[in-house]
Parts: structure tokens; sequence; C-alpha cells
């Protein structure tokens, strides 16, 4: 039987303030597969969960995340109580009980990065993605063990000749630009696919009949509906 996998975007972020723990707890308990957060550095180089570059998105107050150090990071309330992550923190939590999907924001931090996952046994766990794709070379160079997907959101010709080209062992299209023709050369080349962000039902469903291998969404608990559903009807 075909193996579908659910993603939570940024945990459960259609229910929790994004790259939470309450977040991330949500979509376990929604009995999500994976998953994925986003890492920055601060300005004392700590990995943080967090989106955008800028906290003024999360928070009242403004400041980047790179010139900010962790403590002047704890101390802003992101929604509902919670409080800005330490990647660690968001590894600790899913060790064992659920995968965990790395979107790297910023350039610099594979050595780092590296090291908090080895530590904890998590390399087999955990997939790392990114919209900076050298830094996956890296990744990839510090073990053949390491997962990696290609983040994308604008049309290629050949998104998975290039892929390819990277060592990386999955691509992570914007839902909308998966095609039939790459679906199926990337599964014929050994890739996953993992199209993103997706919260409508039908689209779901259409990506299922691509043959996608997981779908990343910010309602883990409809996403696991829909591909049980589907998985149960094929």
């Amino acid at each position: 039987m075909q193996k579908v996998i659910v993603i939570g975007h940024r945990g459960a972020y259609g229910y929790a303030p994004g790259n939470t723990m309450l977040s991330f707890e949500t979509a376990y308990k929604m009995k999500a597969d994976m998953i994925e957060l986003d890492v920055r550095a601060t300005s004392d180089g700590q990995l943080v969960c967090i989106h955008d570059s800028d906290v003024s998105k999360v928070s009242e107050t403004g400041g980047l995340v790179a010139k900010m150090t962790l403590e002047e990071i704890r101390r802003l309330d992101v929604g509902k109580g919670q409080r800005i992550p330490l990647l660690t923190e968001a590894l600790d939590f899913a060790r064992g009980r659920i995968g965990v999907d790395i979107e790297i924001k910023v350039k610099g931090i594979e050595d780092v990065l590296f090291r908090i996952v080895s530590e904890r046994n998590m390399i087999c766990s955990v997939l790392f993605s990114s919209f900076l794709h050298s830094t996956l070379r890296n990744l990839k160079a510090m073990s053949s063990e390491v997962g990696t997907a290609i983040l994308y959101d604008e049309y290629m010709d050949d998104p998975v000749k290039y892929a390819l080209d990277f060592g990386a062992n999955a691509i992570n299209p914007l839902a909308f630009l998966l095609t039939p023709e790459h679906a199926n050369l990337a599964h014929e080349s050994g890739l996953l696919i993992f199209p993103w962000t997706v919260n409508d039902a039908r689209i779901m469903n259409e990506l299922l009949s691509l043959g996608v291998d997981g779908i990343i969404t910010d309602y883990p608990d409809i996403g696991r509906k829909i591909v049980s559903s589907y998985l149960a009807s094929a």
C-alpha cells in the first residue's frame, strides 16, 4: 500500500502560533507523521524556531532575529503565552514521537545544525529542507545518511534533475507547481515529493492522485483524515 505522510506546517499552524511548542504538541496529538519548523540563528549563535527574519511578524516588538540574543528572543510572547523555542527543545520533544522537517532559513548554521541533530541520534528521523540549496549540499557532505529536500516556489523546467544535481532526496514544491510529468519523473528517479502548504481537501486529493509521498499542511487533522480516506479507497 502507498505510504503517504502528513507533515504539520510550523506544527499545527492553523490552530496554534507557528513554530511553538504548543503548535508542535498539537500536531502530534492530531497524529501528524512529521512537524515542519523553521530555523534561524540569534546574535549569540543559538538556533531558534522562527520563520521570519524580523520578530515583528509574531510579536508586538520589532527586531531582527540575527541581531537579538537568545535572552531577548525568549522574552517575547508570540501568542497564547508561547515563547520562541530553541531547536533543541523542539527536537527533544519530537525524539521517539514524530519526525521533523527542518527548514533552514539562513546560511552558515550547517555545522551546528548537524551537531545538534547528530547528538540526539535523530539524523534518520529528520529531513532538512531549504530554499538555500547550497546549505543542503553542505549537510549532505557531512553524512550520506542526511535526508534533504529542495524547496521551490517558482516553476522549474526540470526540478528533478536540479534536485539530483544537489544530491537531494526529495522535492518540496509549492503545491500548484507540481505537474504529473514532474511527479512521475521524480519517482522514477527515486525522489520523494512533499508539496506545500496544502489546506484544501480537494487539492489534497488531487495531489494524492499524483502519487505524492506526503502533504505539508497547516491542518494536520484534516490532512490525516483526507490521506486515510484516500488510502482506504485506493
